[in-house]
């Protein structure tokens, strides 16, 4: 509870979500009036929307990646230390708190979807297919766990560094540039690529049927993922448990 309040307090936190409403109001209005020569509809809407998910990265970094440094920065983190709680309390109180967050704009960013795609294209709604709607979940579904697990990057960052600007900015520079990166390595079939982190994220390239390194399957993906995520709680734990508080 009291990593929440201290979360959505700030004018930050509610800039932010306020930030995810506003990008599907306008994704909407330039739908419906820009390209006006396009018979957009409500399902195209929400397929469009689904790219901007990759805005939802940068949210959950703002986020995740601020929550432990700030406490140091602040010198709050003494504050903190001496309540009740053990630290690995602590560090799983923020890493619980920045999950919630995700789940909060993933939902918020399929409910104004929802609402601007019915208020732009309410003529439409009935009309899909049901392949599409499955692929389409799927997309989000998948799109919500990178956030996720970008997010819990993130964080491991801001424990290690205790700098809020480094665990912020150096993330979104790996996304912008290890994106690109990975096209690289993937144009010249240079399969060591497919450990990287970036390029197991994106569950959906396995729906698509269109991988980045052609060896790759969705069983790697999972344990890729999931030894980078066992890997971030013991580098955080370690950090948090052992390193001297001095701010």
């Amino acid at each position: 509870m009291n990593e929440n309040v201290k979360m959505y307090k700030r004018p930050r936190g509610v800039a932010l979500l306020s930030l995810i409403i506003l990008m599907n109001f306008l994704a909407a209005i330039v739908m419906k009036y820009i390209f006006t020569d396009t018979n957009f509809t409500f399902w195209d809407h929400f397929n469009i929307s689904s790219y901007l998910i990759f805005i939802l990265i940068f949210v959950a970094i703002i986020v995740s990646g601020d929550i432990v440094s700030s406490e140091f920065s602040q010198g709050t983190i003494k504050l903190l230390l001496l309540r009740p709680a053990s630290r690995m309390k602590i560090l799983l109180s923020k890493f619980i708190a920045v999950m919630l967050f995700v789940i909060l704009i993933a939902l918020i960013h399929i409910a104004s979807t929802a609402v601007f795609g019915t208020v732009f294209f309410y003529g439409t709604v009935f009309s899909f297919e049901a392949s599409f709607i499955g692929n389409l979940f799927l997309k989000y579904v998948f799109g919500f766990v990178e956030v996720a697990i970008i997010a819990t990057f993130a964080i491991t960052l801001s424990v290690v560094t205790r700098s809020s600007v480094f665990s912020i900015s150096f993330p979104i520079f790996i996304v912008l540039s290890g994106r690109l990166l990975l096209e690289v390595l993937s144009h010249y079939n240079i399969a060591q690529g497919k450990y990287f982190l970036l390029a197991n994220t994106n569950l959906f390239q396995y729906v698509m049927g269109r991988t980045l390194f052609e060896d790759m399957t969705l069983s790697f993906s999972i344990v890729n993922l999931s030894v980078h995520i066992i890997l971030f709680f013991i580098i955080s734990s370690l950090f948090i448990v052992k390193r001297d508080i001095n701010v």
